[in-house]
């Protein structure tokens, strides 16, 4: 089982490298390009998150992320030392609701659960750590990734 890793600062620029990242983990593992996509649309909506919402100061912070396969699942962990933001308790959106009665944010972490088959975060020692796990084999079946 490979595994890549990799750190990067809480700057926006630092997104630049996770689809390179991925596309080489990709291609150890042949994963398929729903696969690719829906990593990349996941690591992007959650580590800007991070960046833009999760620390208080202007000093620099290191967030992990770590991808590997197990089973029938593609693993993503990401860890950082921002505030403490679990992505499963974040209301959910109606997205049936005409647009101007929608709430301004939200969506991204909706798309992130469906594309989840599992979501788990837990607070340890003044860290996140969130665990995406998605099935290599992307069905039509609705998942609820948030238990």
């Amino acid at each position: 089982m490979g595994v890549v890793e990799t750190s990067i600062l809480n700057k926006i620029r630092d997104l630049a490298r996770m689809p390179e990242l991925v596309d080489r983990f990709a291609a150890e593992h042949r994963l398929s390009p729903n696969v690719v996509f829906g990593m990349n649309v996941a690591l992007d909506e959650m580590l800007s998150n991070i960046i833009k919402y999760g620390y208080a100061d202007d000093a620099i912070h290191e967030i992990r992320v770590r991808l590997s396969v197990d089973g029938s699942m593609v693993v993503t962990e990401i860890e950082d030392d921002g505030r403490p933001f679990d992505p499963c308790a974040a209301p959910e959106v109606d997205v049936d609701a005409p647009a101007e009665a929608r709430k301004v944010g939200g969506l991204g972490i909706h798309i992130v659960r469906k594309l989840m088959a599992q979501m788990d975060y837990t607070r340890i020692a003044g860290r996140n750590r969130l665990v995406m796990k998605m099935l290599l084999e992307q069905g039509s079946a609705e998942r609820q990734a948030c238990n």
